[in-house]
């Protein structure tokens, strides 16, 4: 699935994916894995620890 936007937040940014998922510990961007962090109140977002330029990136989830 696509990332749509995002948000830089100190170590964290918050990525916002284009449909409902189930996020899980990590996220893999681009062959790197990211742990997660929960964005509460943002509807299809996430904090991934971690920073760089993701929107338009594909990106996977998983435990």
């Amino acid at each position: 699935m696509k990332i749509v936007k995002q948000l830089s937040a100190g170590e964290y940014t918050v990525i916002e994916v284009s449909e409902k998922t189930y996020f899980g510990n990590y996220a893999v961007i681009d062959g790197k894995e990211y742990p997660t962090a929960i964005a509460y109140d943002l509807p299809n977002c996430i904090g991934i620890k971690g920073s760089g330029n993701f929107v338009n990136k594909d990106v996977t989830f998983h435990d």
